[in-house]
């Protein structure tokens, strides 16, 4: 199955999902492509730095132009404030706490103070001069130890505040880039991938192929019906380590669907069904989107599939002992309607469903012997006919499964309709009878299928043999989903595998069963409900990839509306590539130029802008910024006219629609 799974690799869209786009690159294009956008994330670190110390000064200058006091100290300012009456001494010295003069400040054509390079004095720094000229967290938390422990005694609680508050930001920046870093592996999303096949189509066995052909096309649909009993087997139920290996193949493991026991019986006389009235049990998904058969398309149609079943009524007249027409043989009848026999030359049509003859349990074979019937959505053409009261309702399917219980010991007596084994039988040496069935007839089990096609909102739904209503989209997508629903019933579940379909069969060890509990007939019911549904996702990628198209004695049957369109539409979990969102990866990459841009000086960029208009215009640029303490960043700047810019805004729109309201209500 895997051999022909290629992909489409590149750019494409999942539209199941919200992701946008996506690449789908192999595995080891994908792992260089989250390397590089971890490595920009790791370059933009020291820039985000950057703009977190502007914050820092720009809240410190908002506090101090916004205090009301003028006696408050300034935030995180020098504690030791230079005397206000002695700025002459400026010029060549620096008045100390105690009265006294130290060299170590100049002053620079402009008149503005500043530090020789041989002459700084930590303990005269503020925790926001720290912060300007270290490098690096690292770097701010040396520093703020060496300033503390040479304060000494005059390390003040102000002080230690704004120390650990400046710590603290840095400590959460630094653990966000850790984040940032990790959160940027999530870039690759999953394996989905669309399939890559120009053999997209339908193909059926041609009757007319000969008997070799038929054989092995018989052996062929063997193989699918067993592929998808196995699948339905290992990912519908419980999953183990071993079987979740084998479940991550299609784009959605499984369909989900409930189960209503007790439910009403389906059939038009409820004294078909062996319990009464409310003795079925039913099976349902709901609306199921055709995505979760892993079509891809950006409008997809929904689908729900029912069965009800329920074991038969046994009694006079559905079940006859015939032994008179052959004495040497114990003979029942199963008149659940007519059929055509097609073991007799010519054909004969009899009245009957089923006929068994003997005691199964005499044959040595420790087997559940079964056959089935069943009918078509098209039941004028059906080999069997159900009786009247039997007959299925409109646009839905009936298979009836007949099980016989051969020569099989039970560990526990079973009181189940379908499964019985009742009777005691004492062995020598063991204490414990085992139990078998000594009952020779073959209990009937009875389920109705029902499959609705619907439009992509739910709201009109169809059956499968209706045209596509009026208003509902055509699109290649909807006959890839009704064609994929086909063979999706009891029957198609369970007809080629028989007995070795059932669950009960697994349990036995040369003769002996396992315990099976009163109700295992609904855990059978189940089990090929769940197979119809595992038919219907392993059909939409047959159909995808045109399974049959290299078996002997099959030919093309896709009918036109599908023609060379069901192609590149079917998606998959492959295996050797990693879906790239497309959106997140192109953000990533360029969030480094926009947080390094935001850290410029905004004076800066004006240069810079300035620079340009004037060289095109054959002018020159003056540097009449100044110098400062703290320069804006450029993201400053846009916050300090964007923020008012949005509150005005949000008040406007609040005030228009409160004059709305009042003056229409």
């Amino acid at each position: 199955m895997s051999a022909s799974n290629d992909v489409i690799t590149g750019r494409w869209t999942d539209y199941s999902r919200s992701g946008g786009q996506q690449l789908l690159e192999s595995d080891f294009w994908a792992q260089w492509l989250k390397t590089l956008v971890a490595a920009f994330l790791a370059l933009s670190g020291a820039y985000v730095s950057e703009i977190v110390k502007s914050f820092f000064f720009w809240f410190k200058s908002w506090w101090d132009q916004t205090s009301k006091h003028p006696e408050r100290q300034p935030l995180l300012s020098n504690i030791h404030m230079p005397d206000q009456n002695n700025n002459s001494q400026l010029q060549g010295e620096v008045t100390t706490q105690g009265g006294s003069t130290q060299p170590g400040r100049e002053t620079d054509q402009n008149g503005d103070a500043h530090r020789n390079d041989d002459s700084q004095n930590p303990a005269q720094e503020s925790p926001l001069d720290i912060v300007k000229r270290s490098k690096g967290g690292r770097e701010t938390t040396v520093n703020f130890i060496k300033d503390s422990l040479q304060r000494g005694a005059d390390f003040s609680g102000a002080h230690a505040f704004a120390m650990v508050s400046i710590l603290t930001v840095l400590f959460a920046l630094s653990v966000a880039l850790i984040i940032a870093g990790v959160f940027s592996a999530r870039v690759a999303t999953d394996r989905a991938a669309l399939l890559s096949s120009a053999h997209c189509g339908i193909w059926e066995f041609d009757d007319y192929a000969g008997d070799d052909a038929a054989a092995r096309a018989d052996l062929h649909e063997h193989q699918k019906e067993a592929r998808a009993g196995q699948y339905a087997r290992n990912c519908y139920g419980s999953q183990n380590a071993t079987d979740s290996t084998r479940c991550d193949f299609f784009y959605q493991t499984k369909i989900d669907f409930t189960t209503a026991s007790m439910d009403k019986c389906p059939f038009k006389s409820y004294e078909l069904c062996l319990g009464g009235l409310y003795s079925a049990v039913t099976f349902d998904t709901g609306l199921v989107d055709a995505s979760n058969l892993g079509i891809n398309a950006e409008v997809t149609h929904k689908f729900r599939r029912k069965t009800t079943c329920s074991p038969l009524n046994m009694d006079y007249p559905y079940v006859r002992n015939e032994t008179f027409r052959d004495p040497k043989n114990t003979t029942y009848h199963y008149y659940y309607g007519g059929r055509f026999d097609d073991t007799t030359v010519p054909p004969t049509e009899v009245n009957y469903t089923y006929q068994t003859s003997g005691y199964p349990f005499d044959w040595l074979a420790p087997v559940y012997s079964v056959y089935t019937d069943s009918t078509s959505l098209y039941p004028e053409f059906d080999y069997w006919q159900p009786i009247p009261s039997l007959n299925p309702p409109d646009n839905s399917t009936l298979a009836i499964i007949f099980v016989s219980s051969m020569h099989i010991y039970h560990l526990k007596p079973s009181y189940d309709p379908i499964f019985p084994a009742t009777q005691p039988r004492y062995v020598d040496g063991f204490h414990d009878p085992y139990y078998y069935n000594s009952d020779p007839r073959a209990r009937p089990l009875a389920c109705v299928d029902t499959t609705e096609l619907c439009s992509p909102d739910g709201t009109t739904c169809w059956p499968m043999t209706a045209d596509l209503p009026d208003k509902v989209p055509n699109t290649p997508a909807y006959w890839l989903m009704k064609w994929s629903l086909r063979s999706s019933t009891t029957s198609e579940s369970i007809k080629w595998r028989l007995g070795t379909a059932l669950l009960a069969q697994e349990k036995i060890s040369q003769s002996r069963s396992q315990p099976l509990s009163d109700d295992h007939w609904e855990a059978e019911a189940k089990q090929l409900f769940a197979t119809s549904l595992a038919r219907a996702q392993f059909d939409a990628w047959g159909i995808a990839v045109g399974e049959n198209r290299e078996q002997p004695g099959y030919i093309e049957v896709t009918p036109d509306e599908g023609k060379g369109r069901l192609c590149g539409m079917y998606k998959f979990n492959s295996i050797g590539y990693t879906n790239i969102n497309l959106g997140a990866f192109i953000g990533l990459l360029f969030t480094p130029f926009a947080i390094f841009f935001l850290s410029l000086e905004a004076k800066t960029v004006k240069r810079l802008f300035l620079c340009c208009i004037c060289r095109q215009k054959g002018k020159s640029v003056e540097d009449t910024t100044g110098k400062a303490s703290w320069e804006p960043l450029v993201i400053n700047v846009g916050l300090k006219y964007f923020v008012p810019f949005f509150f005005y805004l949000v008040r406007g729109v609040l005030a228009g629609a409160s004059w709305i309201y009042k003056k229409y209500h």
